[in-house]
């Protein structure tokens, strides 16, 4: 799993049927230094990426996604899903290990 910043959302006029009940999210990853703390802006070009979610995740909420095959587990039906939203994190307290 992986962390990341929702930066926005599709609307889509058609979709496939296995969408129903869910949105598309546009997300940036969370690089080690925004674990720390450090801003989450600006967008870094190219690196976000589209997640489907089913739990209401909102504008600068932080999720934890899944990637690959994982991410069509969920569906009982063979879904065209690249990524997939497991979850909302609503505190996160990473301390990195000392260098010493």
């Amino acid at each position: 799993m992986k962390l990341g910043t929702v930066i926005g959302r599709i609307t889509l006029s058609q979709q496939e049927p296995v969408y129903r009940g869910g949105q598309l999210l546009v997300v940036q990853p969370l690089t080690r230094d925004q674990l720390t703390g450090a801003d989450t802006s600006p967008v870094a070009s190219g690196s976000s990426l589209i997640v489907y979610d089913q739990l209401g995740a909102g504008q600068g909420a932080t999720i934890g996604y899944t990637e690959g095959a994982e991410a069509s587990q969920p569906f009982s039906n063979p879904a065209p899903v690249d990524a997939y939203n497991a979850c909302i994190v609503h505190q996160l307290d990473y301390r990195p290990p000392s260098t010493t």
